[in-house]
């Protein structure tokens, strides 16, 4: 598996705090994303998203994988917790958590092996 870094989400339980807080630390800008509920945030790299209305304290970083099923099978087999994949318009991705409670997620490219 690849394993880079390539999509991280920032927590908001008041995106107008969340965007003034980050915006004045790093300089990064904030607008809608493709769907309701959450803004994607430029600047960056890799790419980021802020979800409204949630309330987890930690941000979520996401890995690439080129087999999002085989990875997902991978986390079980080490003893962590995968949830099924999700097919989205850039791909795919299946939130997990490892064998310690440390959540994270996985993604898939579109293109790749389904």
């Amino acid at each position: 598996m690849v394993g880079n870094v390539t999509y991280f989400e920032v927590p908001s339980s008041d995106i107008e705090a969340t965007q003034r807080f980050w915006g004045s630390l790093f300089g990064w800008t904030f607008r809608g994303g493709n769907l309701p509920g959450y803004s994607m945030i430029d600047g960056p790299t890799p790419m980021g998203k802020a979800p409204h209305e949630d309330s987890s304290r930690h941000p979520r970083i996401y890995f690439a994988v080129e087999d999002i099923h085989a990875a997902v099978a991978r986390v079980r087999e080490l003893g962590g917790i995968a949830e099924d994949p999700v097919a989205i318009p850039s791909g795919a991705f299946a939130h997990c958590v490892d064998d310690q409670g440390v959540e994270f997620s996985l993604s898939q490219e579109p293109g790749e092996q389904a």
